[in-house]
């Protein structure tokens, strides 16, 4: 299997991730998303309409954590050039995040993981922020690996074609000709509700396991990208302006 192809399964994978760290945060830290903010700003407006303090507190928590993770994914980018989008330095921002989920399990651990509720939501915040910045950077297909509206629209989007193409051809044909990015888009969509759904029935049953997932699965996406040097031979410039 090439890099490419590699590549293109560590993002549905990361869009698992993703999923799975929003069940988690919704489930376990006070029913606050922390990689989807589009539902974050939803609940914190609500909370904020109905004089919830704690649950506004939580929610901007994990908006600044967000937006934070962003800022510094984007520092640590720059302005690298790379013809697949998968520099060393995208690497960088999946260690720096593997780190910040290996501290969340290790806390959830923790006798005192209810007191530290609030630091383990700026944890998750801030990784799932760097997240979605570095997949943006990588750029595979359009796909958001937070954003699941952005994925469903595109999977729409490609829907419609195919109704357009069948006037003029026939299923099979129209199966081989539809392009490999339509079918990523589809996956995350898929992949991140499995997420959701895997790790909703863990934390019911085994909560400590759930949670040690996707440090795994983001832990094990960066030691391919590092074993295999991904972006290294195909990076072109760092832009000085």
């Amino acid at each position: 299997m090439n890099q490419n192809h590699l590549q293109k399964y560590a993002m549905l994978l990361l869009c698992m991730s993703a999923g799975m760290v929003d069940v988690i945060g919704y489930l376990g830290l006070g029913h606050v998303l922390t990689a989807n903010m589009t539902g974050n700003i939803v609940l914190l407006g609500i909370a904020i309409a109905r004089a919830q303090e704690f649950v506004v507190l939580r929610a901007l928590l994990a908006l600044i954590g967000f937006i934070a993770g962003n800022a510094i994914a984007a520092h640590v980018l720059g302005k690298v050039k790379i013809k697949n989008g998968w520099s060393p330095q995208v690497t960088a921002v999946f260690t720096v995040e593997s780190i910040l989920l290996l501290l969340f399990a290790v806390l959830m651990l923790t006798p005192f993981s209810e007191q530290l509720s609030y630091l383990l939501i700026v944890l998750l915040a801030v990784a799932m922020g760097m997240q979605t910045t570095a997949a943006r950077r990588i750029g595979v297909a359009g796909i958001s690996t937070t954003v699941l509206t952005n994925n469903l629209a595109a999977v729409i989007e490609d829907a419609v074609s195919i109704l357009h193409r069948l006037r003029h051809a026939n299923i099979r044909s129209l199966v081989k000709a539809l392009s490999t990015d339509a079918y990523l888009r589809a996956g995350a969509v898929v992949i991140y509700l499995g997420g959701v759904i895997i790790a909703a029935l863990l934390f019911h049953h085994v909560p400590l396991v759930a949670v040690w997932v996707p440090v795994l699965v983001i832990a094990g996406v960066t030691l391919q990208a590092r074993f295999t040097s991904w972006g290294k031979e195909l990076e072109l410039h760092r832009n000085p302006e």
